[in-house]
């Protein structure tokens, strides 16, 4: 059975994971929202933030996998399972960020097109 000290650092891991991801999406859909407006450049960098913290969370469930793999059984408890979901729903909205952001590019250049006709 784990000590407390050991919970401690369980869900200092999982809290880490879980708000790496957070950050991530949301820095995801400002950047979406920077694109509504023509923001380019603050898109692009919101986007490149965003990747760093989707990046620490990954590295965060690589090195779980890799103790996992090693022998290192956790206990798999709910917290865990959010922590997962949130990672795995975070790396979902910056791949369909990525495409949104490239059809609201065409629509901005079309609307831009239409009002200088």
């Amino acid at each position: 059975m784990a000590n407390i000290k050991d919970l401690d650092i369980e869900e200092e891991i999982i809290f880490n994971l879980i708000s790496c991801s957070g950050e991530g999406r949301s820095l995801i859909f400002e950047a979406f929202n920077a694109v509504k407006k023509e923001e380019y450049n603050e898109a692009e960098k919101l986007m490149d933030m965003a990747t760093e913290s989707i990046l620490k969370a990954h590295n965060i469930q690589t090195k779980l996998i890799q103790g996992e793999a090693a022998g290192q059984h956790r206990e798999i408890n709910l917290l865990m399972v959010h922590a997962q979901d949130h990672l795995m729903s975070t790396i979902l909205s910056q791949n369909l960020i990525k495409n949104m952001i490239s059809m609201q590019k065409e629509i901005n250049q079309l609307k831009n097109e239409l009002k200088n006709k």
